[in-house]
């Protein structure tokens, strides 16, 4: 698939999210991958088949379809139009191939290559095919987890907003006959990523902050540090647009890359200078470390306990899951797994990904 086409795909799965309809990022993702090895007359379907799950949602998918593919806005079509524009659009150039899409060798063989990037262990990918994720993921929204605020909206149903049905009662002669509602507004919760750099964890460091860049790019709700022996902020790093350029900046500013770890005071920086300024309440926190902390584990629990005071979550991904048998048994991470919410595994691509799913719905 060419890097147009990848990118009006990507483009597609954004106007369906900003629609209304719940388009994860493994869908996009499917959808790429059955987009290349389909022709462009099977583009409808192909969608529809990974990107659509309710009932509901056909029509407005369907409408969204015609209106990004095809140029064309509200008038009624029939899918056959809608088809024969799509191949117009293959025949000159904006899609690869025409009918000729279906000689997949070339594109079934770049899904494929995607794939095994997806979920291949960080310890197992080389320098150029992390960069070649990275490149392949920096166009991929990862949607942040919501939460209710305190405001409040109008809406179909919800508690009854008593100054509206008042103020519309004035029509009818101070008869509530016309009844309104308000619910509370959504806004996007913040998640931390804190991700531990030091020696033992250099086989996975980089391919943790390849998932970073791409969360921070798509938006501003997420935070971004690194720790070995001391807190970095790299949040401003990672916000370069080329992923190489922003790890090659993150690696610059993290001093203690590849050192030792001290899991407890790093938390304590991170408490001390930005947890108890705001940024950590009612946040998401994801610390991505194996556990293997030099320091006091006293130390480390009682920062864990400062941490899931403020925190609406905390989830600790420890790569060393994927190995056969491992036991949570190191000093720092039994001090710290009674206060996380969810332990699980940050070993590839398509486990963040899948996290990053469950805390979007």
């Amino acid at each position: 698939m060419s890097e147009e086409l990848l990118d009006r795909v990507i483009g597609f799965g954004r106007e369906l999210r900003d629609e209304g309809l719940p388009v994860g990022t493994g869908q996009i993702l499917e959808f790429s991958r059955a987009a290349a090895m389909l022709g462009p007359a099977d583009l409808y379907w192909a969608g529809r088949a990974t990107l659509v799950t309710r009932r509901a949602d056909i029509k407005p998918y369907t409408l969204v379809f015609d209106r990004y593919w095809t140029g064309n806005y509200g008038r009624r079509v029939e899918m056959k139009e809608v088809i024969e524009r799509v191949r117009g659009v293959a025949d000159d150039g904006g899609l690869e191939g025409g009918e000729r899409g279906r000689d997949v060798t070339p594109d079934a063989e770049r899904a494929s290559r995607l794939e095994l990037l997806r979920t291949r262990s960080f310890a197992k990918l080389t320098p150029e095919e992390l960069s070649e994720l990275a490149r392949l993921v920096a166009r991929i929204s990862l949607a942040v987890p919501l939460r209710r605020s305190r405001r409040r909206q109008a809406a179909r149903r919800g508690a009854p907003d008593l100054r509206r049905t008042l103020r519309r009662s004035f029509r009818t002669g101070g008869e509530p006959v016309e009844r309104a509602w308000r619910e509370r507004r959504l806004r996007s919760r913040r998640v931390i990523f804190i991700v531990d750099v030091s020696g033992s964890m250099a086989s996975y460091s980089r391919g943790l902050l390849v998932f970073a860049h791409a969360a921070l790019r798509s938006s501003g709700n997420w935070e971004a540090f690194c720790f070995g022996t001391r807190l970095t902020r790299v949040t401003r790093a990672l916000m370069r647009t080329d992923p190489d350029v922003a790890l090659a900046r993150a690696a610059d500013e993290v001093l203690d890359w590849d050192g030792g770890t001290r899991i407890g005071e790093s938390l304590k920086q991170f408490l001390d200078r930005y947890g108890h300024g705001g940024m950590a309440r009612g946040a998401v926190i994801v610390i991505c470390s194996d556990g293997l902390d030099l320091g006091d584990p006293a130390v480390l629990a009682a920062q864990m306990r400062r941490l899931v005071r403020l925190a609406h979550r905390v989830i600790w991904l420890n790569p060393l899951q994927e190995q056969a048998g491992y036991r949570p048994i190191a000093r720092g991470m039994a001090a710290a797994l009674p206060y996380v919410d969810t332990f699980a595994s940050g070993h590839s691509w398509a486990s963040l990904e899948a996290l990053a799913d469950e805390l979007a719905d």
